[in-house]
């Protein structure tokens, strides 16, 4: 029976990778040869490929997929011993169980295909180690599988990504999908599809489209609606995709996670065919950090991980990350990496439009999805820290939290709009009034109704929310200002008379100046806040220790009374009308997921 690849052995061939060198095998000792044909172990040294990239997530693969065997196949010379192991987490530690160990002396160099024992339900990957001895050479190799050919499932995978003048990425992404896929021998090549949506169109089509890759230029309708041409183009192209994955454009790629992911696909059991397969999102500052895989809405509103962050440079991370996690209400895959079947990403049920944030939250929910994920499926993505964006963060963000709740019924246990409430009463009493402003244009544009969505008004938009985002200067332009930056996220405790006076004086903003300090203060730019440090002050700054940069906020009496008033309004107003808005948005939900609105709302 024929063999069928299930991953490759993969190596920091990648300048950006020598780094982070544990994240494909642990030891030291390798090198590549001068002609990259090889890489060589010296005497006496083990190279252990459990690692991140190179491990084999057994307990998955036998969930997940068809196969009952695993193979691994390496092409060698020279003299040479391999261990197999398996790992699982046992109470805190991780444990090892040595499954094989064989020792080799090949004068040439020769394939050896070594099967890997049948493993005890509780190991969670399998790696292996090589100790050379002598001239020991390793050209290739892979994880392999022997199953019958009819029972493969067939499968075309369209990868949609999106775009917007963000060229320094996504050319040499696409670039990389043609050399290592399109061009190239694999099987999955004939069976991969990519439709690049340009919401810029700023690429040029001649020089960039081939056979099974197209630019397709698209108003700037933001992600929702460049995924939704996206999904729109792999339903419609000649051979329809069985699935679509959404990628963002601003990543970096690997095309072993598109090959793994494919493999994955065709060999997926009945029962998980209809999962979605939801990448990782790495940190592009720091490639060897995990910041999520799936995320949930929590009970408060906010989004964020499943999982807390994992170093994937050490074994017990890469183990744990396979573990089984305690799962969530409400959770979600991320678009910078999402792979959907088409059954479910039918052109009957797009996504929403919501320009940008929370389209993929709502998908996710709204089919009630169901995810797989798998050790080095996964892209980098700049970290969200240093893309902070009041206009993006409390405008689109809660804007889209209430629209999406409303329009398909999820997160009912979650209250968006005390959530609005109170960060807009906190900004209010830490003089920050532009955020304050955002938080309430999101609740007044999201009583305009569903007709307000149905407008292609998104970057126009954001364009003026963003002319509301704080103006942060370098830390050396406030030199007369002590800046403790390990002490931003801090605050000291509050007396009785402290708490009642902050709160019947609003922090000052119905209080004799004379009672106020003049020397500013330092607080937090960001969701930190800091009661004590900001009492009665007539200046504060607000500091990004990330981006050691600050701005400051001045306590303006005329304006904060005008947007209290504004605040107890807005919000008494979403009291009143929220039952018969919502039921607005109930209403419309069809016809702004289907294929009539996107054709008409992208010009297609």
């Amino acid at each position: 029976m024929k063999l069928t690849k299930l991953q490759n052995i993969i190596f920091p061939a990648h300048k950006r990778f020598i780094p982070y060198t544990r994240m494909f095998y642990y030891g030291e000792g390798m090198e590549q040869s001068a002609d990259k044909e090889y890489w060589g172990i010296a005497e006496y040294h083990a190279v252990d490929f459990a690692a991140y990239f190179n491990s084999f997530s057994v307990k998955k693969w036998m969930k997940y997929t068809k196969i009952d065997n695993v193979k691994i196949c390496l092409t060698m010379k020279g003299s040479f011993k391999v261990r197999i192991s398996g790992y699982y987490m046992n109470r805190g530690p991780f444990q090892e169980e040595v499954l094989s160990e064989q020792s080799f002396d090949l004068d040439e160099k020769k394939e050896l295909i070594l099967d890997i024992p049948q493993v005890s339900d509780q190991v969670t990957i399998v790696g292996f180690q090589i100790v050379g001895y002598k001239n020991c050479c390793l050209y290739s190799g892979y994880y392999a599988t022997e199953i019958p050919e009819e029972e493969k499932r067939e499968v075309r995978l369209a990868l949609a990504t999106t775009t917007f003048k963000k060229e320094d990425f996504i050319l040499p992404n696409i670039q990389l999908l043609k050399d290592e896929i399109l061009n190239s021998e694999d099987e999955m090549a004939e069976n991969f599809y990519v439709h690049v949506i340009d919401n810029g169109r700023t690429l040029n089509k001649e020089e960039l489209e081939c056979d099974h890759l197209w630019i397709h230029p698209n108003p700037n309708t933001g992600g929702s609606g460049g995924f939704s041409r996206g999904i729109i183009e792999a339903n419609l192209q000649e051979k329809p995709a069985t699935h679509v994955l959404l990628m963002d454009d601003d990543v970096i790629i690997l095309p072993e996670s598109l090959k793994r992911t494919y493999r994955l696909l065709t060999l997926l059991k009945e029962e998980y065919k209809e999962h979605f397969i939801s990448g990782a999102m790495l940190y592009y500052e720091r490639m060897n950090e995990q910041h999520e895989d799936i995320g949930y809405v929590h009970d408060d509103g906010s989004y964020g991980p499943l999982k807390h962050r994992l170093d994937m440079q050490r074994l017990d991370a890469v183990v744990r990350n396979e573990e089984a996690w305690p799962k969530r209400k409400n959770q979600y895959a991320g678009w910078w990496y999402c792979c959907i079947p088409t059954t479910t990403a039918r052109l009957d049920n797009l996504p929403l439009p919501l320009f940008v944030r929370g389209d993929d939250v709502e998908y996710s929910l709204r089919n009630h999805a169901k995810f797989i994920t798998m050790n080095s499926i996964c892209v980098w993505h700049m970290g969200f820290t240093l893309k902070f964006n009041a206009a993006m963060e409390l405008y689109q963000v809660h804007r889209n939290s209430l629209a999406i709740q409303a329009a398909s019924g999820i997160c009912q246990n979650i209250d968006f709009a005390e959530r609005m409430r109170k960060f807009t009463r906190v900004e209010l009493l830490r003089f920050n009034y532009n955020s304050a402003e955002l938080l309430m244009d999101a609740v007044d544009d999201y009583l305009k109704g569903p007709a307000f969505f149905e407008k292609p008004d998104g970057e126009r938009i954001l364009k003026e929310k963003g002319a509301k985002n704080e103006k942060f200067e370098p830390l050396s332009k406030f030199k007369s200002i002590p800046v403790d930056l390990d002490a931003v996220y801090g605050d000291g405790p509050r007396g009785r008379m402290e708490k009642l006076i902050y709160r019947l004086t609003f922090n000052g903003l119905f209080c004799p100046d004379f009672l106020l300090k003049k020397e500013p203060v330092v607080i937090a730019y960001d969701w930190f806040y800091a009661p004590h440090r900001q009492y009665l002050r007539k200046k504060l700054l607000a500091v990004n220790p990330h981006m050691q940069t600050g701005a400051i906020r001045t306590l303006d009496k005329k304006r904060g009374k005008a947007l209290l008033k504004r605040y107890r309004k807005t919000f008494k107003e979403i009291e009143q009308r929220q039952k018969n808005i919502r039921k607005k948005y109930q209403d419309k939900r069809a016809y702004m997921t289907s294929y009539e609105f996107w054709k008409k709302y992208l010009g297609i």
